[in-house]
């Protein structure tokens, strides 16, 4: 076998790896879709986010949300990602911010993680994961006055606190854990 099928086949391994690791996390929970960063400074609005608290990025992607938080506010924030090239790649851009929080990224399964540390819960998944999984999680772990920012995508059966609705702009849904 040649030098080049043997990096070819090498090649394949990984990107087949990697496309069955984004497919995994996109089928549990939703697929990997960026929030515009245009949509960053509204989602810290209608949290109200302060100084010292604790976010949760659930699924966070690259950590767009998670990095954009950070650089403007000093708060602790934890992404979790399942997806491991985009573990990857979160993890590796950390490296090249300027933070005046900290970041930290966790790899694993969200369902499976501890929530109840969170002060505020930014989500971006598809409505089916949040109802059938997510929301009674949600429910049972986080502690009371926790606010759950859900972009795109209302949560069927909360009572929202408040929404964001800007013209050409998806909406931003804004939940307390009552």
């Amino acid at each position: 076998m040649s030098l080049f099928s043997i990096v070819f086949l090498i090649i394949i391994f990984i990107l087949t790896f990697a496309f069955l690791s984004l497919a995994i996390a996109g089928i549990s929970f939703a697929p990997w879709v960026p929030t515009s960063k245009k949509d960053i400074k509204r989602i810290i609005e209608i949290a109200q986010i302060k100084d010292g608290q604790v976010v949760y990025d659930l699924g966070c992607g690259i950590g767009t949300v998670i990095f954009a938080i950070t650089k403007q506010l000093p708060v602790q924030a934890v992404g979790i990602e399942r997806a491991w090239p985009l573990f990857l790649i979160c993890s590796a851009r950390k490296n090249f911010y300027s933070l005046k929080g900290a970041a930290r990224f966790e790899f694993g399964n969200l369902f499976k993680k501890d929530l109840s540390g969170a002060d505020v819960i930014y989500i971006f998944g598809m409505p089916g994961k949040v109802m059938q999984k997510l929301k009674p999680k949600m429910e049972k772990e986080l502690k009371k006055g926790t606010k759950i920012i859900s972009y795109v995508f209302p949560v069927e059966g909360w009572k929202e606190s408040g929404v964001d609705k800007i013209n050409g702009r998806p909406s931003i849904y804004l939940y307390i854990k009552e």
